[in-house]
């Protein structure tokens, strides 16, 4: 299998701790999705990343999409926790923290740092602070096996938001999730993929 992805993405970050926590080898291969990367273009019409190439050839793309398929093709340990809908509700929280936090960004480029002052970017912050607040009062207990999806969304959002926003006043304090990111900072499935440049 091979993953297309960048470092900086938490799409791809997210997928990548999924493979490593289920032990699943598939080949890196660093894409630019601001380019028209051919590979990339090619199994991803949106050229978006991660793209997981599977090893019959089939391109899977967006992110909790692969999660799925991880699931399906290789159960154990389970990303889904003791109770499925519970940890998809508070993964779709953290994913709103992501989208929200991604937003800025092609705002800025588009438009520069002016849009993070404009109506759509103080939206985009509202979403960031409402649902890392959110996170913070509703996260599960760590699991003494595999991180579950929730735990990977969250601290993928959390650091995320610390790698784009580490300069401005407005990330609300986050204890109970800084303590989850503390009990699973250390294993190798989110050490390996802190972003970076």
């Amino acid at each position: 299998m091979k993953l297309l992805m960048n470092t900086t993405s938490p799409y791809a970050r997210i997928v990548r701790i999924g493979l490593l926590e289920k032990g699943v080898e598939a080949e890196m291969q660093i894409v630019n999705p601001w380019g028209d990367t051919p590979e990339l273009l090619a199994a991803n019409s949106a050229g978006r990343v991660p793209t997981l190439i599977t090893d019959d050839g089939l391109a899977l793309t967006e992110s909790l999409l692969i999660l799925h398929w991880l699931e399906n093709a290789k159960p154990m340990p389970s990303l889904l926790g003791t109770d499925p809908a519970a940890e998809l509700a508070r993964a779709g929280v953290a994913m709103g923290v992501i989208d929200a936090a991604v937003h800025i960004m092609i705002g800025r480029v588009i438009s520069g740092v002016s849009f993070d002052a404009a109506p759509v970017g103080l939206r985009r912050r509202r979403s960031i602070v409402d649902g890392l607040k959110r996170l913070d009062g509703a996260l599960a207990s760590p699991g003494a096996d595999a991180p579950a999806v929730s735990a990977i969304t969250a601290i993928t959002a959390l650091d995320y938001v610390r790698f784009r926003f580490h300069d401005v006043d407005w990330i609300p304090a986050t204890p109970n999730l800084e303590r989850l990111r503390e009990q699973y900072g250390q294993r190798p499935a989110f050490a390996l993929t802190i972003p970076h440049v």
